[in-house]
């Protein structure tokens, strides 16, 4: 007999006037955690959430064992390793934490410890790390749980000693190219990065400088730098525009001066640009354009204004340029193609242009810590329904890909399972929505297939073809998985997130429909056999 559900909570009517509209929330007393009836109906709501799945407890226990046993991979003992300046940088993991580690790329080198986050105070984790420009101080962001600033410490790797100053109050830092200088952000009483100031290594944190601030509230400030470590970046950032400012790396505080601060182009509504720097030109990636579309422009680094950008890519229909990497000889374009990833490298010299083989199509790409500007190789990651987060390194002048790490996955026979693609007819007829499709091989269009569809479709989010540990279990048993790529997301670029958004928005749940229909249609499924699962704002869908 199956438990009785809670009675509903009472309602309250409480009418909220805006403008000239009144809403109406029956509920606004739930805004209380601290009101008995709210914490009576919690508990009755829990009570029957644990009686409606007693009878399941041995079903879930078994599904439990089962994902576990999928991510079971044997430890693999040489970690994956950044060379930079004749060094290999890596991380290893104990029962305690991370250590993060190097060694001269020379035979039989000693390995030396930069840090072990064991010696770590507790409740204390780090946030990131860096190197001054000729890797001879390590600097490492430390946050301690449930905060968002934390406080940056500096250690002399030559002498083997910490600097005596701690940062505090930081929340993001990249060094300068003077091997002395860092620079770091400080944010608002309400978590606003605002302020970007200037530190000289060996000083007291009262002596730093302030290089720039951001009075306006909408506007989130962060610091970075450009590969080729000649400019620091100051990227102003609201929901939708950006501005960014660049000064020299290696500006000289000793003179009693500040830098230069030259913003690339000016503030415009709906308008978003970021900057990288390669051989006097500025490499810009921008949505500057009708379609709004992401492009990658060139700027010369004496005229930089938008005046003087001139295109070398541009996002086709049904493509989305999402992050460019700069290196000595090669630029890496990150892409997205009828929902599949992308990878692409441009030649400087020659200004060729060749796409990067993948080791699988539907998949979800991802940079690797690609940190030496002069190499002609790069990393990246892969994750796909059947491979769980593989590394491989793209050699782009001789075109070899090297697996580096391919994680097996327990119990799997690859042979069995396989990833289609079908689209299907929007009911506006302006669309073809991608569904890509993960079931066994020896599936039967029978219509008695169990399905799960997930979707998203909102904020220009994807739904990215992932591996998911819950997956497994539904596969083995012959499920079918639907990730339906509809309009409201990013697959297809620009103009399809704004197809499923503000005024278009119910493009989003049509298209999900549409999906829904065909896959019974098709023979797939059935209705009684057709589940789904929305997150958050996927929420919306179900």
């Amino acid at each position: 007999m199956e438990p009785s559900p809670p009675k509903p909570p009472k309602k309250i009517p409480k009418e909220t006037r805006i403008l000239a509209r009144v809403r109406v929330d029956e509920y606004d007393w739930m805004s209380n955690k601290n009101d008995p009836d709210l914490r009576d109906y919690i508990q009755a709501e829990n009570t029957y959430a644990s009686e409606y799945f007693a009878s399941e407890t041995a079903a879930i226990h078994l599904l439990n064992r089962e994902m576990k046993q999928v991510l079971r991979t044997k430890r693999i003992s040489a970690p994956l390793t950044t060379v930079v300046r004749g060094y290999e940088y890596y991380t290893k993991t104990n029962r305690h934490g991370m250590v993060y580690c190097r060694r001269r790329k020379v035979p039989m080198a000693k390995e030396e410890v930069l840090l072990d986050s064991a010696y770590l105070p507790e409740n204390c984790s780090v946030k990131k790390v860096l190197l001054s420009t000729a890797h001879h101080i390590f600097s490492f962001l430390t946050l301690e749980e449930g905060e968002e600033l934390g406080s940056l410490h500096f250690r002399d790797l030559d002498r083997g000693e910490p600097f005596e100053e701690v940062l505090e109050d930081v929340f993001n830092f990249v060094w300068g190219n003077d091997n002395k200088t860092v620079y770091y952000t400080k944010s608002t009483d309400v978590l606003r990065p605002y302020q970007v100031w200037a530190h000289q290594v060996g000083t007291a944190q009262s002596a730093d400088v302030l290089v720039f601030q951001e009075d306006d509230d909408s506007i989130f400030v962060d610091v970075g730098s450009t590969k080729d470590q000649r400019f620091i970046t100051i990227n102003g950032n609201s929901l939708s525009s950006s501005e960014v400012r660049v000064l020299d790396a290696g500006h000289d505080f000793s003179t009693g001066t500040l830098p230069e601060l030259t913003a690339i182009a000016s503030r415009e509504e709906g308008v978003e640009y970021y900057v990288d720097h390669h051989d006097d030109h500025y490499y810009i990636l921008t949505n500057d354009n009708p379609k709004k579309n992401f492009r990658v422009m060139r700027a010369n680094q004496d005229s930089p204004g938008r005046e003087s950008w001139v295109e070398l890519m541009e996002a086709k229909d049904g493509e989305k340029i999402e992050d460019v990497d700069i290196f000595k000889n090669f630029m890496v374009i990150y892409a997205k193609r009828d929902a599949l990833p992308v990878i692409s490298c441009y030649h400087f010299e020659t200004s060729a242009v060749h796409e990067v083989p993948l080791p699988e199509q539907f998949c979800t790409i991802g940079a690797g810590v690609n940190l030496d500007y002069e190499t002609d190789s790069f990393q990246f990651t892969l994750n796909s329904p059947y491979a769980h987060e593989a590394t491989y390194e793209y050699d782009m002048a001789s075109r070899v890909m090297t697996a580096l790490r391919v994680h097996p996955i327990h119990r799997l026979d690859r042979s069995k399972y396989t990833c289609t693609r079908i689209t299907v007819n929007s009911e506006d007829g302006q669309a073809k929505i991608p569904v890509t499709l993960l079931h066994r091989k020896d599936m039967h269009l029978n219509g008695r297939n169990p399905t799960l569809m997930r979707a998203y479709g909102a904020y220009g989010v994807p739904t990215d073809i992932d591996f998911r540990v819950e997956n497994f279990p539904l596969l083995e048993r012959g499920w079918i998985i639907a990730l339906a790529h509809v309009r409201g997301g990013s697959e297809l670029g620009t103009k399809w997130y704004h197809d499923g958004k503000l005024e278009k928005k119910r493009n989003t749940f049509t298209d999900f429909i549409n999906v829904a229909e065909h896959l019974v249609e098709a023979g797939y499924t059935n209705p009684r056999r057709l589940t789904a699962s929305g997150v958050s704002a996927g929420g919306l869908l179900m």
